[in-house]
């Protein structure tokens, strides 16, 4: 891990957080008071737009949801987030929060819809958010897009599927049959927020036993195809990021909660990166719970973190 670098952005998020408090100390009661969409006249928005088919028949569709700058001057960098749910629960709008203020930073924010386990299990979740990356690059020059600097981005499950197609650069397996192929699916950089990295760990798998044992589902379960870690741990492996790491990697940022686990999901992962010599960076969130970016204690540190390292690395 790169001590140095995550400290330096530790820095500014502590100070973020201690200024966007209200009355001091005495605000670190840290409330968990969720953040609601808040359109302003500064910002341009386009959605659902259909990005891709999912069948032969061309019958079954995903849309998007799309927030920029209403004026702004050249091409914006862009931002494709994908929503938690342990893949099989959500919808675009629990990112819309998330978007617009990225958005109202200069960036061009992209949430697309993913095919959720009970329709359809790993891979396909991953086939549809490569999908959405070359969307963005077929639409670059409609929405003023630099197609040269694309990040991916997402929490919990979609932390998961950011850390995937960020991994998978330029794997045609990952591909999919989904629309818009002549483009690429590569990005430029990865926001990881509280993403398992590695589902083949113990911690999963004790996990899922818990669960099954309790007579519960496991969304590790249902979004591997019924697969259990003990009977088909090759299942695991290829559904992890850590697997596929190589260095077609770009530059990450993970983002932990204190009160989640904080950098438990990464270990393996950063080692990998440190090996391969692939720059990366970690904010702790104080006091965050999972999931730490819905509140308004920890928005605004998680936007202007997510900012600044992406001025950083993209300078």
């Amino acid at each position: 891990m790169r001590e140095k670098a995550g400290a330096n952005i530790w820095w500014v998020l502590a100070v973020l957080f201690v200024t966007n408090s209200t009355a001091g100390a005495q605000d670190f009661r840290l409330k968990k008071v969720r953040v609601h969409p808040d359109m302003n006249e500064g910002l341009h928005v386009e959605g659902p737009v259909i990005f891709t088919y999912v069948d032969e028949k061309r019958r079954r569709r995903l849309s998007l949801d799309l927030y920029k700058p209403a004026k702004h001057e050249g091409n914006l960098p862009a931002i494709v987030m994908y929503f938690g749910g342990g893949w099989q629960n959500g919808r675009p709008g629990l990112f819309a929060a998330l978007a617009q203020g990225l958005a109202q930073k200069g960036y061009v924010t992209i949430v697309p819809n993913y095919r959720l386990s009970g329709e359809a299990p790993f891979p396909a979740p991953v086939h549809d958010c490569k999908a959405a990356v070359r969307w963005v690059r077929a639409n670059a020059k409609r929405f003023k897009i630099d197609p040269d600097h694309i990040a991916v981005m997402g929490g919990s499950a979609g932390g998961h599927l950011a850390g995937f197609v960020a991994a998978t650069n330029g794997m045609e397996e990952f591909e999919g049959n989904g629309d818009h192929r002549e483009q690429s699916s590569v990005v430029q950089a990865a926001i990881v927020m509280a993403g398992p990295m590695d589902l083949s760990d113990s911690v999963v798998a004790e996990r899922v036993a818990s669960s099954v044992a309790a007579g519960k589902g496991s969304p590790y379960v249902v979004f591997l195809g019924g697969a259990m870690p003990d009977k088909d741990p090759e299942v695991y492996r290829k559904a992890s990021p850590l697997t596929h790491l190589g260095k077609s990697m770009p530059p990450a940022l993970f983002i932990d909660g204190e009160m989640d686990r904080p950098k438990l999901r990464y270990p393996e992962f950063w080692k990998k990166m440190d090996q391969l010599g692939i720059n990366y960076e970690f904010v702790l969130m104080p006091k965050g719970p999972h999931p730490f970016w819905v509140y308004e204690t920890w928005f605004t540190p998680t936007v202007n973190a997510t900012d600044v390292f992406l001025r950083k690395v993209w300078k």
